[in-house]
């Protein structure tokens, strides 16, 4: 089980984050390139992170929070010239999601109003890691806030099977983002 949830955390820049949606490369396919997002600590945004969670860091993480089968990953996209709309981003995001996998589930999108002036646009979605017998299903409860120049990626996720048990925390953290600009 530990070796899946690393795998699930290795496929995570690939699967939570818009924009870097990538196919194998083919014979007549070229390979596009991976956008490589900045992870926590961001320096202008925060969030309250529930206790129970232990920060960590891998390869593709500086930083990011876990507990049990549960994980917060926080990121940002600066690639575009202005952010005019996290539901536009959202958007974009859900077909990205459905080009990486045929097991996408979409589950449902709302608005939350967080600790600032920015409302956080969520996806949420199940989707199945790997194949056959070693396959696990995840749900993945994923949050876009944007000042207008950087969008913010809130992505937490679970196995489908215990998601219900922090999906009140995922809430609680989105909606205790703040932009601070100093």
């Amino acid at each position: 089980m530990k070796k899946i949830n690393l795998l699930a955390l290795a496929l995570c820049p690939v699967m939570m984050l818009s924009g870097c949606a990538q196919k194998e490369a083919t014979d007549t396919e070229p390979a596009e390139t991976v956008i490589v997002y900045q992870a926590l600590p961001l320096p202008d945004l925060i969030v309250s992170i529930p206790e129970n969670y232990q920060k960590t860091s891998s390869n593709a993480y500086k930083e990011y929070y876990i507990c049990e089968d549960a994980s917060i990953i926080i990121t940002e996209d600066t690639r575009e010239p202005s952010y005019s709309s996290s539901y536009d981003y959202s958007v974009r995001a859900l077909n990205e999601y459905e080009k990486m996998t045929s097991s996408l589930e979409f589950v449902g999108s709302e608005k939350l109003e967080s600790g600032c002036a920015y409302s956080v646009q969520t996806l949420e979605f199940n989707y199945e890691l790997g194949e056959g017998e070693e396959a696990v299903r995840l749900t993945c409860l994923a949050g876009y806030l944007t000042d207008g120049a950087t969008m913010y990626i809130i992505t937490c996720k679970a196995n489908t099977d215990t998601y219900q048990n922090h999906r009140d925390e995922f809430i609680q953290v989105m909606q205790s983002a703040v932009i601070s600009r100093d």
